[in-house]
């Protein structure tokens, strides 16, 4: 568990949503812990642990040593990791994904004329609202989404929760673009909890109710409400495919982060562990 000095310290220097223990919670039911420099989280036989130091710059084998502290501390089964980099040491040829992550730097978030066109265009055909709430609607474009789209068992595993995060996470916010009829075109999930920090979480749109530009409308939208709330950065999330990355570069995002996740399951116990087991 986390007391709360020290998430206070967590958010004051959080650059990854998977630093705000909330999230992470609502999502994951995962109990956060604070192990110097590093965020873990514990369910069950499980430990998810971000590979992201608060305050100093990343080292692999410090971040090695934080990690085999959590396994001979918690004994998981299973360890799921982000970090920059997957030290070799800890799960060598089990790097399951490799991404660039992109940041928006508000005080030089600009519109070109191309893209003040786009936004004026889509905003003739929707609006944007935003509340604290999750709709049957926005239920149904997340299982569209699903169904249309291959994706992992964790991703599924998130998009599935989002409802429950939007629920419990009070700096989560939703965006939602509709059209002159009230119907559900779009919707972007934000958060706003870090200090520094505002989070493009996820985005989803309709195939029925398509309009040109809608994702753009939301996106500018996440914006003005960072900038309102004095945030310096975007993090706009992961690259993914390269439609995403065009989107997200047009808008002046630039990878600021490497990004490689594993899932392996830790070697045997030593003789110590299964002494102190016994304890």
């Amino acid at each position: 568990m986390i007391s709360p000095r020290e998430e206070l310290f967590i958010v004051s220097h959080a650059y990854v949503p998977e630093h705000l223990p909330g999230y992470v919670r609502a999502i994951s039911g995962a109990e956060p812990y604070l192990l110097g420099d590093y965020l873990c989280f514990r369910v069950g036989d499980f430990l998810l642990f971000n590979g992201y130091p608060l305050e100093n710059p990343f080292d692999a084998t410090t971040l090695g040593q934080a990690i085999n502290s959590a396994i001979s501390r918690f004994r998981p089964r299973h360890v799921a990791l982000i970090a920059p980099k997957i030290p070799e040491t800890l799960a060598s040829g089990q790097v399951r994904e490799r991404d660039q992550c992109y940041r928006l730097d508000l005080a030089q978030a600009t519109r070109d004329a191309k893209l003040r066109n786009m936004l004026r265009r889509a905003s003739r055909d929707a609006r944007v609202e935003s509340s604290h709430e999750i709709g049957e609607k926005h239920i149904s474009l997340i299982g569209e989404f699903l169904f249309v789209h291959p994706v992992s068992e964790e991703i599924r595993y998130i998009f599935e929760r989002i409802p429950a995060y939007v629920a419990t996470v009070p700096t989560a916010r939703v965006f939602s673009a509709r059209n002159g009829a009230g119907a559900l075109i779009a919707f972007d999930v934000a958060e706003f909890g870090a200090r520094d920090y505002a989070f493009y979480q996820f985005n989803f749109r309709s195939r029925e109710h398509y309009v040109p530009g809608a994702s753009d409308l939301l996106l500018d939208a996440v914006i003005v409400a960072s900038q309102s709330e004095g945030k310096r950065f975007l993090n706009l999330g992961l690259g993914i495919n390269p439609g995403v990355r065009r989107f997200k570069e047009k808008w002046g995002g630039k990878p600021f982060l490497a990004y490689e996740y594993c899932r392996y399951a830790p070697g045997p116990p030593t003789l110590l562990d299964l002494l102190l087991r016994k304890r």
